[in-house]
């Protein structure tokens, strides 16, 4: 069975930016979702590093049955 996922980049998007676009992507039928863990940003200009952990018992609480990882 194909898997069509979400991947919630936090270096380039604030957290409450990407829970919102995890709860769009349950949404419109993604199956999945997943999300990159980096201490910081890659550059200046990915400005953003949210904390995976605490951001994807947020998004688990956010969504109905979307699995995460």
């Amino acid at each position: 069975m194909t898997v069509y996922g979400f991947h919630a980049s936090h270096e380039q998007v604030p957290p409450a930016d990407l829970l919102a676009a995890a709860v769009r992507a349950e949404s419109a039928g993604f199956t999945a979702a997943m999300c990159s863990d980096h201490f910081s940003p890659w550059s200046v200009r990915q400005g953003e590093s949210g904390f995976a952990w605490s951001w994807l018992g947020a998004a688990l609480q956010a969504t109905d049955h979307v699995p995460f990882g």
